[in-house]
């Protein structure tokens, strides 16, 4: 019993190690996507500001953390362009792979006020992303 508890505590240990415990940045390998402020130990309600580009756009917004599990973050998000005529809102999973990548699907739901428009409602996109102190 107490080699399976510490086999255990050593795993563990192996996996909270590789996560980051202090806040990063998440980019995706296309160098697009950047998520700020990220860490492992956020909670529900956190909010992490993000910025992406898009058909030549690009587009601020903000995170907010929903759920929280091993080695993954779930929330809502929300942005708008530069312009402010383009916007989009959804729900994004960020997951854990391996030492400093992570992935993260956005499942765009559409546009969360009446007088913007966003042309990638009804889409999922995936991303690979790389963490970066």
């Amino acid at each position: 019993m107490k080699v399976l508890q510490g086999l255990l505590s050593t795993l563990v240990l192996g996996v909270a190690s590789a996560l980051p415990a202090a806040a990063e940045t998440l980019i995706s390998d296309s160098g697009l996507t950047r998520i700020y402020d990220y860490q492992f130990s956020h909670t529900p309600g956190d909010v992490l500001p993000y910025t992406t580009e898009v058909g030549g756009r690009v587009y601020e917004g903000t995170i907010t953390v929903t759920a929280i599990g091993n080695g993954f973050l779930r929330g809502f998000f929300s942005d708008r362009d530069r312009g402010g005529n383009f916007g989009c809102s959804g729900e994004v999973t960020i997951q854990w792979v391996r030492t400093d990548r992570y992935i993260s699907v956005w499942r765009i739901g559409g546009t969360y006020a009446p007088y913007l428009r966003c042309p990638q409602a009804g889409t999922t996109a995936r991303l690979n992303m790389r963490r970066y102190p």
